[in-house]
């Protein structure tokens, strides 16, 4: 029994070594995948940045337009109100008040979206510095990320081919490829452990492992014979 059971041991440290070096492995693979996803999100605002700028600035020159043109609606309105007043008559003087407080709030609508369409530019330019600083920390946290992966022995993960973003996003495509060669080959190597295991049981007792690991080997192997 003692020389089966030092094999058990050797088959317990192998399943424990796999199963640790599986869970690093995923554990990078969920790093480079999220590395990867956040870089080409900047990137593609950062692509679409000019456009949007643009947009924002036409949107500003078309509310200060409107208030141009609500401003000097007000002031013809205003000048048929004095008319109005001067004739005496009260069914024209309603008529130009009413068309004056119509006019104002033609102004304050275009003031309205004057200053929300400042708002959402101010808002566009701060988040296009927050993206910024966000580039430049991704792009300067893909070499350590490098050299972990290429620390480990299994996975063959060349250094970025390039700078910024494009050069990140790269990178990552490639490393999750070698990433997932990487996770096959242990998942491999533990599968060839359960076999082993199997193999052993079946040979020491005549029965299959039950189960689809090495746990049980131990216990099974112990355990008394039926009668």
């Amino acid at each position: 029994m003692e020389p089966l059971l030092r094999i058990v041991d050797e088959l317990e440290r192998r399943d424990e070594e796999a199963a640790a070096a599986l869970a690093k492995i995923e554990a990078l693979q969920a790093e480079v995948v999220g590395t990867r996803a956040r870089a080409a999100e900047i990137a593609a605002f950062l692509a679409g940045l000019p456009d949007a700028l643009v947009a924002r600035e036409a949107d500003e020159r078309a509310a200060a337009e409107s208030q141009r043109e609500a401003a000097a609606a007000l002031a013809e309105a205003e000048a048929d109100l004095a008319r109005a007043q001067e004739r005496g008559r009260d069914d024209a003087r309603i008529a130009a008040e009413r068309a004056v407080q119509h006019a104002r709030d033609a102004v304050r609508e275009a003031e309205l979206w004057i200053e929300r369409a400042r708002h959402e530019r101010t808002l566009l330019e701060r988040e296009a510095d927050a993206r910024r600083g966000d580039a430049e920390r991704l792009v300067a946290g893909v070499a350590p990320l490098a050299e972990r992966l290429a620390a480990d022995p299994r996975i063959a993960t060349a250094p970025p081919a390039g700078p910024g973003l494009d050069g990140v996003v790269d990178w990552a495509s490639r490393a999750r490829g070698d990433l997932l060669l990487a996770r096959a080959g242990l998942a491999t190597e533990r599968d060839r452990v359960v076999r082993e295991a199997t193999e052993l049981v079946a040979s020491a007792v005549g029965e299959p492992l039950p189960g689809t690991g090495v746990a049980g080997v131990r216990e099974r192997l112990t355990r008394p014979p039926r009668t």
